[in-house]
């Protein structure tokens, strides 16, 4: 039975399984004894419905709504599936930006995730090669270092990384210390310079915010012009006219494509450009293993309508995690899908005006 399971778990990233059945290969996997993680198995008997009778395809997993989950105090242990013993895991943490850090577990699908990042990049000529990628962001508890790990060494980049702790910058920024704050960028910036200063680096993932910095300051902003001819922007939100000017200005040649996603859905990589786009980035999830919906915050069971606007809802499918409908803290413009993708498709994305005045992004 595990096998079967797997099976469909471990369909070739450029395919795409059947989504009930996955959704039914999940409830199989998490809540049987035999293969299942503690936590969900010793959470059968106060859901209210039995998810191995009552949930046969992703319409049911509206029985979930009103199931709650303390990502923050669940011992990351009980998240492990029986069926993956032996398996190396890691565990990886939240930002913070909306309260207590979230923790999930991960061993290969996070990878699978980047897999299919990579494919969309290939079809953009994102550079492959010798050299080296820049990561300047977070590293461990957050599982974006994992991520950029697997996706510079797909890509034939020996990876470097400047962290960035985006929980220090929030407390610099709630609390009004601009010294800090500024202090910390600048202490980001010089070791960037040295890492460009001295390596062959041809490629960078960054947010948004911190690339303004670093171009602010000219003898960096020459080495990254020079340098670069691959950037992925992430993190935070970034204008139209940002995007704009990152890509037909300040990184003219170098291919800029943008990366959304946080801890608890994965990666929902920028899309290549089509003819007719009235976004200059669209994101495209890794669907089915990360479905993403747009509800209407005033009627959470209506899902929006192509060209409309609504909060970010995720669940997360996989072999590794099961993260049941969770409303998310941003909102997003639902797009119809091209090319024959089978998901929606997500642009605008930012966080949701109601707690927008309560969140600090800081730099990430």
């Amino acid at each position: 039975m595990a096998d079967d399971l797997t099976a469909v778990f471990d369909t070739p990233v450029d395919q795409v399984p059947d989504l009930d059945e996955l959704v039914r290969a999940t409830m199989a996997w998490h809540f049987s004894p035999a293969t299942g993680s503690p936590y969900w198995v010793g959470r059968l008997g106060d859901l209210g419905f039995d998810p191995l009778a009552d949930v046969k395809g992703f319409a049911d997993l509206h029985l979930f709504d009103t199931v709650t989950v303390d990502w923050a105090r669940i011992p990351a242990g009980r998240l492990i599936p029986a069926g993956c013993r032996g398996e190396r895991f890691g565990v990886y943490e939240s930002g913070g930006a909306t309260g207590a850090p979230k923790r999930v577990v991960d061993a290969t699908s996070r990878r699978r995730n980047v897999e299919f990042q990579s494919l969309l990049l290939d079809e953009v000529g994102f550079p492959r090669g010798e050299g080296s990628w820049l990561h300047v962001g977070p590293t461990g508890p957050h599982v974006m270092a994992k991520n950029v790990t697997h996706l510079a060494g797909l890509r034939g980049f020996l990876c470097h990384y400047v962290d960035l702790d985006p929980r220090w910058v929030r407390r610099c920024v709630s609390q009004g210390r601009q010294d800090l704050f500024d202090l910390y960028v600048e202490h980001l910036a010089d070791q960037v310079q040295d890492v460009l200063a001295s390596q062959d680096v041809r490629a960078m993932s960054c947010t948004p915010r911190i690339i303004e910095r670093l171009i602010a300051r000219p003898e960096l902003y020459d080495l990254l012009r020079a340098k670069l001819r691959g950037l992925i922007w992430g993190g935070t939100s970034a204008s139209p006219e940002t995007l704009r000017l990152f890509q037909e200005e300040v990184f003219p040649d170098a291919v800029v494509m943008g990366a959304y996603g946080n801890t608890m859905m994965g990666v929902a990589p920028q899309r290549p450009p089509v003819d007719g786009d009235t976004y200059r980035c669209v994101f495209r999830p890794f669907h089915p293993y990360t479905m993403v919906e747009v509800i209407d915050p005033a009627d959470p069971t209506r899902q929006v309508a192509p060209g409309e606007a609504g909060q970010v809802k995720i669940t997360t499918l996989t072999r590794d995690l099961f993260v049941p409908p969770t409303p998310e803290r941003d909102t997003a413009v639902r797009l119809a899908p091209v090319d024959g993708y089978p998901g929606i498709e997500l642009a605008d994305v930012k966080p949701r005006e109601a707690i927008a005045n309560t969140i600090v992004e800081g730099v990430y």
